[in-house]
């Protein structure tokens, strides 16, 4: 085709064209000059074959390398950047400067070689710096024209751009290289683990095979691949069921799991866990069958140790379990005991209680009745002697009347001591008048203002719970007068969520957190081994908290339904 251009072209610049219209015309009129109809077909032939060119990004030159005048068509002239008028005869170094720096010499030495001979074929790929800075990269090929006498006198060629390509075989390349890295790695990976790993074909017969399953086998790749298990001496049952189970994976195309023990040939095993997994090819056949293979040889000996174990603790469990029938009688026997002692100590609290609050009584009646009579006594006859010192010995006056007061603060100590260990009204009117009467007494001779705020509609407990209400509000008002150095307490009685709260608070002293947190700890103090004595047996709690300089309060909580505990 090149041969046919040059020569159409040679023949063309010999003869001016006609124009389209006229070339139009003589086509259609069919004219009867042999020479006009042929320079039609080949003018013809020049515009198809000037359109594939075009089309192609294909571009020809001519060199008249005697006058180094190079006719490029406009395909050369656009790719290497020249001018019209350069492309219409310039020289060849106006070709050569547009060529990439890097291939410029190789460039100019194949053409030298060429031109030289003896070989006139001209064939070589290099770069085209173009004027935007694009790099492309394009194919020459020429064929050198020389005289009868060897001279050269024209050499002809043809340009193609061969960027695509390039590109293309570059992509390749690196598809290649990835490839193939990739395939190092896994090769590389595969054969530096402990696991066994490897792939079959669809004959069953291995194509791959890691480093570690041939040092098992003591073989070398070349001499195990290809071939299958029986081959390879597996024995003769083990052999078909792993023949059996690559082609399960085959038709199934799932894969699966199982195990088994091994000795290989050289003498080494154990017992190993193998995988099969199918490798489906684009159209989702299964192509391969992949597996892994791990020794499981330790696993299966701690599993075999702890059955051994199991089975020994079984029966170490049948043999213990008469004896823990029989402990637990004995402890469900001794409980029964405990229990029966539980129910002792508490009635004997309760008595305890009881014949303390009997004492109690007996204390307030002799303090009030004896102590109390001869304390008026004692205040009476100091009176006596008050007014008596008054007119004999005026001097003494002052002792008298301190005397005086003294036992009049006894008398108000004793009374006020007798309301606190004792109220007689608690058994006769209840709970409510009694610590109505009981804290107006303490108002009186006290001074403690005291608030009581008792539940509205609040149902009288029973008597034991009576006491046990009343007691702890009296041991609290007992530790705020003596203790608290407060003004004032206020009291709460409540049933909330099937339980009865006392809550006391007063706005003393307080307590620091070190005497605090030993009370709660040891018990002690201020009352509370007391108050939590009285609750209990009948399964109630003690709570103070308290701040320096912030007060007390004191919360007890009882079952509305007491539960005897231990």
């Amino acid at each position: 085709m090149l041969l046919l251009y040059l020569f159409v072209r040679h023949r063309v610049r010999k003869k001016p064209l006609q124009s389209s219209r006229g070339r139009s015309k003589l086509i259609r009129g069919h004219s009867s000059n042999p020479l006009k109809n042929r320079e039609l077909a080949h003018l013809d032939a020049n515009r198809r074959l000037q359109s594939i060119l075009v089309a192609n990004e294909i571009a020809t030159w001519t060199w008249d390398v005697a006058n180094n005048r190079v006719v490029a068509d406009k395909n050369l002239a656009r790719i290497f950047g020249v001018t019209a008028k350069d492309a219409a005869g310039g020289p060849i170094e106006k070709y050569i400067g547009a060529i990439h720096p890097d291939d410029r010499a190789r460039v100019s030495a194949a053409i030298a070689k060429t031109l030289q001979g003896p070989a006139d074929r001209y064939e070589i790929d290099y770069r085209i710096v173009r004027k935007n800075g694009a790099v492309t990269w394009v194919s020459a090929r020429g064929t050198v024209e020389r005289a009868p006498n060897g001279k050269v006198t024209q050499f002809p060629g043809v340009v193609v751009d061969i960027s695509d390509r390039k590109s293309s075989e570059q992509q390749a390349d690196d598809l290649r290289y990835r490839l193939d890295q990739q395939l190092r790695l896994f090769d590389l990976t595969l054969s530096s683990i402990s696991d066994f790993a490897y792939v079959f074909n669809r004959d069953g017969c291995f194509v791959f095979i890691n480093q570690s399953l041939l040092d098992l086998w003591g073989l070398k790749f070349e001499q195990a691949v290809g071939k299958n298990f029986y081959q390879l001496k597996y024995p003769d049952e083990l052999a078909a069921r792993l023949q059996r189970q690559i082609q399960q994976v085959f038709d199934s195309k799932t894969g699966l799991v199982d195990e088994t023990p091994y000795t290989s040939p050289t003498g080494a095993g154990g017992y190993y866990e193998y995988i099969f997994r199918p490798v489906f090819d684009r159209e989702g056949n299964v192509e391969f069958v992949a597996g892994s293979t791990r020794d499981i040889s330790d696993r299966k000996r701690v599993e075999e140790r702890l059955r051994q174990s199991e089975e020994r603790f079984r029966s170490l469990a049948a043999t213990l379990e008469n004896q823990v029938q029989a402990r637990t009688k004995e402890l469900e026997a001794r409980n029964n005991e405990i229990l029966v002692q539980t129910e002792m100590l508490r009635d004997l609290s309760i008595r305890l209680m009881e014949t303390q609050d009997e004492e109690r009584r007996h204390i307030a009646r002799e303090m009030h009745d004896s102590a109390g009579q001869t304390i008026s006594a004692l205040t009476i006859g100091i009176a006596r002697i008050l007014r008596a010192t008054k007119s004999a010995n005026p001097n003494l006056t002052p002792l008298v009347e301190e005397a005086q007061t003294l036992a009049e603060e006894l008398g108000k100590e004793v009374r006020t001591t007798s309301y606190l260990l004792h109220p007689p009204m608690l058994d006769e009117v209840g709970l409510h008048a009694a610590l109505g009467w009981y804290i107006d007494g303490v108002k009186q001779r006290s001074g403690l203002d005291v608030a009581l705020l008792l539940q509205e509609h609040f149902e009288r407990p029973s008597r034991e719970i009576e006491v046990i209400i009343f007691r702890i509000v009296q041991e609290c008002l007992t530790n705020v007068h003596r203790h608290s150095q407060s003004k004032s307490a206020h009291i709460r009685i409540a049933r909330e969520n099937a339980e009865i709260v006392i809550e006391v608070r007063d706005k003393g002293v307080g307590m620091s957190p070190n005497q605090l947190d030993r009370i709660r700890t040891k018990g002690a103090g201020v009352g509370l081994r007391g108050m939590r004595e009285r609750v209990r047996p009948f399964g109630g709690s003690v709570r103070i908290d308290s701040n320096a300089g912030a007060g007390t309060r004191v919360i007890v909580t009882l079952p509305e339904k007491p539960k005897p505990t231990a």
